[in-house]
């Protein structure tokens, strides 16, 4: 069990999206949208001071706090941790740059936490923090505590006027790792060989370098080598005008024109994030953060971390593979649980929730394991020889590239690197001379997306809004 003690910030800021589909990034070609936020990160681990930038409690970074006015962007920090640790969140109301009349109250809710009224974040029934007004002064701030039950993914957001604000972009992930302890306590526990087993039961398949956060629950079947955040959201860009401007808008006027994926659209979800530098300054993080590009390997497992805080119902599609459903709301899935319960990996099996497609309404999260199998075995003749006289593929693709140069989508290794880029595309994935390919080196490109195909525009330009790709790495 570890303290861990998190200082964020609330103010606004702009984000950029693109207006053109061009795939490499040119600032001429997007869009600045205002939006509210936080900032900040993590103070303390126990005793260890991570960022003493963040002690609010000393006058000296008053002054560097009235600087931090206006950088918000979306989403916000993402707050990590274990079960049975004791998370603490401490909340500056800084006040907006580009609105100083704006003097609202903010607060933190933790969807899913299970709080006591009083520190839930739902100012109605408990409070809100005011905006600090004199730097000269000490801030007013309010520090709210969770204490998590159970792993899983959760999200926070401003409560207070929660209409606007989380339009506005007042959000961030939640990840609660199972702890050893934990896992100990549902069967699965590490030996001192470095051997995972559940129960008696050696589990094959996990490393020995494997960590209770290689986990989304306590539950063997939820091991995974990579995981991903992937926080949806959508944008009503006259409302952010509106705001902006001082002028009112009605909120059943609601009418989103942008779809993000962790506060980006699509090309730029396939460019590094900006916010993984920051993350990677803070110790005890782990891999997790917020790119968008998912990267893996054949044979891998990766968990994608779902969470909808946008206005619509997503169904969010996977190309590729059938995914298994670990949980949702932060609760493990009971199929899952069933699977544990009556010991089914002994005879080689388990029950698990399958699919192509989740639904996530506003406010829910799931967590979605894809097992990455090889397709190239399956595949191969087809691929590289062709198959019951149909010609193989590379053929075709000579032909059609032969008749439009247009016809065979260049893809980009990821993540975009901005200015060198390197594309690929499948003519020559499958060999440009020869119509056999280096299986071993062949990687593999699966989109995910909102399966409301419009939300994959930008403001009506295809492609765009809530779209990444997957890179499958032999």
């Amino acid at each position: 069990m570890s303290v861990r003690h998190y200082v964020l910030f609330s103010t606004d800021g702009f984000i950029k999206v693109p207006t053109t589909s061009d795939i490499l990034y040119n600032s001429k070609n997007t869009k600045d949208i205002y939006i509210f936020g936080f900032i900040g990160g993590l103070f303390r681990v126990n005793n260890n001071i991570i960022d003493p930038t963040l002690n609010w409690q000393n006058p000296l970074n008053w002054n560097k706090y009235a600087n931090l006015k206006g950088t918000a962007t979306i989403p916000s920090p993402i707050i990590i941790g274990e079960v049975d640790d004791d998370i603490f969140i401490t909340l500056i109301n800084l006040g907006m740059k580009y609105r100083s009349d704006l003097t609202e109250l903010h607060t933190i809710h933790i969807q899913g936490a299970n709080l006591p009224a009083e520190i839930d974040g739902f100012p109605e029934t408990s409070f809100g923090v005011p905006t600090w007004i004199n730097y000269k002064d000490s801030p007013p701030v309010a520090t709210y505590y969770f204490k998590p039950e159970r792993s899983g993914t959760y999200v926070y957001y401003n409560q207070a006027t929660a209409s606007q604000h989380v339009q506005m972009g007042m959000y961030g992930a939640v990840v609660i790792y199972p702890s050893l302890k934990n896992l100990e306590d549902s069967g699965v526990h590490r030996s001192r060989s470095d051997k995972w087993y559940f129960e008696r039961q050696l589990i094959s398949h996990i490393p020995s370098n494997a960590t209770s956060h290689n986990f989304a629950y306590a539950n063997s079947y939820t091991y995974f080598d990579k995981e991903y955040i992937i926080l949806l959201s959508n944008i009503d860009s006259n409302w952010h005008n509106n705001v902006l401007n001082s002028k009112f808008y009605n909120s059943i006027n609601y009418k989103p024109d942008y779809w993000l994926i962790n506060g980006r659209a699509f090309p730029h979800t396939l460019y590094p994030h900006p916010k993984t530098k920051e993350d990677k300054k803070q110790p005890n993080t782990d891999q997790i953060n917020y790119e968008s590009y998912v990267h893996i390997k054949n044979g891998q497992k990766v968990l994608l971390r779902i969470i909808n805080m946008g206005y619509q119902v997503v169904p969010w599609h996977v190309h590729g593979w059938s995914f298994s459903v670990a949980g949702k709301d932060a609760e493990l899935n009971q199929f899952l649980k069933l699977s544990a319960i009556l010991n089914l990996e002994k005879h080689g099996n388990h029950v698990q929730e399958m699919g192509c497609t989740a639904s996530l309404s506003s406010g829910e999260t799931y967590d979605i394991i894809i097992s990455a199998d090889k397709k190239t075995e399956s595949y191969e003749n087809y691929i590289s020889k062709g198959l019951s006289t149909v010609p193989y593929l590379r053929s075709q693709l000579k032909d059609l590239l032969d008749k439009n140069q247009n016809s065979i989508a260049t893809i980009p290794l990821e993540p975009l690197k901005h200015p060198n880029t390197d594309f690929v595309n499948f003519l020559q994935l499958c060999g440009q001379t020869n119509p056999t390919y280096d299986k071993n080196n062949l990687p593999h490109f699966y989109p995910m997306h909102n399966n409301d195909n419009y939300t994959m525009t930008n403001n009506g330009i295809y492609p765009g809004g809530q779209l990444t790709f997957i890179q499958v790495d032999n």
